[in-house]
């Protein structure tokens, strides 16, 4: 084996990138929930100029020119450095954010430091380090959260929830009872921002009920409607053949996590009972949201905003178009997609993200016989 690839975890990176491109690792019976929300297009004579719709947003302390951000899936692997290169690339020249996947393979192996590093290919974006709080739970610290960012010059450090992806994963951990305690020694001793990041299984509202309390930049709610993690783990495991369907898609789907994101961690959807609510919990500063899960087109990249959201990630695409045609196809995919957002925003009567945001609220309405069915 190449010295490069001396860990326990590069031969499951491969895996997991063989797994996103070449199977069907999406939900089967679940879907994001954004279907059933329906924009408001307030007039087509008053359309916004196409050319003046401005999306660009601050994140980590950066302007980004669109609210997006290429999710961390890679990395610890020769093939994982290849697409974590081509997509910094495509992030510098779109001035979007990225993250890079698990990195924990180099602390099994420093050599694999360099297939996360990617500021020589971006070096003015944000970029969010990652680490599962799985490795927090076996003996990981503050030393290993600044490390991971020092490691790759970061801005901001993602910590992966996935307890579903663990317990089905060969390799995983079991023990999962002291994760709320680690994310809370974590958003008190890590001087950087931190980022609380699921993994394709959403967020409940007994999960708010916690988070909210604690000190975090931004929540990553990764949604069930995406990527499903419970499948690719399923795949590579040959004891769980047998699982059922209906076990392999449980999970909170996108917009309902980003509900109970809206309703706990900010004020995205202005509401007086949402006010008086946080009022009476713990003092903390509002949260951002990253709406992730599934948010594959410029559409709903705009119902997620117009629903609360603050920024919209995504992962699966990046990577199958990378592996489709490159560089040049992910600029394709992105020009698409931004294309999309731009467009709906105009329609709708938005010029900016702002404006979305203060009157987003306005613009949607939803099917409330299908919402109750989620």
């Amino acid at each position: 084996m190449n010295s490069v690839e001396k860990s326990e975890t590069s031969p499951r990176k491969d895996d997991h990138l063989r797994l996103c491109i070449e199977e069907d690792v999406t939900y089967d019976t679940i879907t994001t929930g954004f279907e059933i929300v329906r924009l408001k297009i307030n007039s087509v004579i008053r359309t916004e100029n196409f050319d003046d719709i401005d999306l660009s947003t601050d994140f980590l302390g950066k302007t980004i020119t669109y609210p997006i951000i290429i999710s961390g899936m890679t990395g610890g692997s020769k093939l994982g450095q290849k697409y974590n290169k081509i997509i910094a690339e495509v992030c510098q020249e779109k001035n979007i954010a990225m993250g890079v996947g698990s990195q924990r393979a180099a602390f099994e192996n420093p050599e694999l430091a360099k297939t996360f590093q990617v500021r020589d290919k971006a070096p003015n974006i944000p970029l969010i380090a990652n680490l599962g709080i799985a490795q927090f739970l076996e003996g990981y610290g503050l030393k290993e959260a600044e490390l991971a960012i020092e490691m790759i010059n970061a801005n901001a450090l993602a910590v992966h929830i996935n307890p579903m992806q663990e317990l089905i994963q060969k390799e995983g951990t079991r023990k999962f009872s002291a994760i709320f305690d680690a994310l809370e020694n974590l958003s008190v001793s890590l001087k950087s921002p931190l980022i609380v990041k699921g993994v394709g299984s959403g967020f409940s509202h007994n999960d708010m009920l916690l988070l909210h309390k604690l000190k975090f930049y931004a929540l990553d709610i990764a949604g069930a409607g995406g990527t499903n993690w419970k499948k690719i783990e399923t795949a590579r495991n040959p004891n769980l053949n047998y699982l059922s369907d209906s076990f392999l898609n449980l999970g909170v789907p996108t917009l309902i996590s980003l509900k109970e994101a809206r309703n706990y961690l900010n004020f995205g959807y202005p509401s007086i009972r949402n006010f008086i609510r946080l009022a009476r919990k713990s003092p903390v500063d509002i949260k951002k949201t990253i709406v992730s899960g599934g948010i594959w087109s410029g559409l709903d990249a705009i119902k997620a905003l117009v629903f609360g959201g603050n920024y919209v990630a995504f992962a699966l695409p990046a990577l199958r178009a990378v592996a489709k045609g490159g560089k040049e196809e992910l600029i394709s995919y992105l020009n698409s997609y931004i294309f999309e957002m731009k467009t709906v925003m105009s329609i709708l009567g938005f010029n900016n993200l702002e404006t979305l945001r203060k009157k987003g609220h306005n613009a949607f309405w939803i099917d409330g016989k299908e919402y109750r069915k989620l």
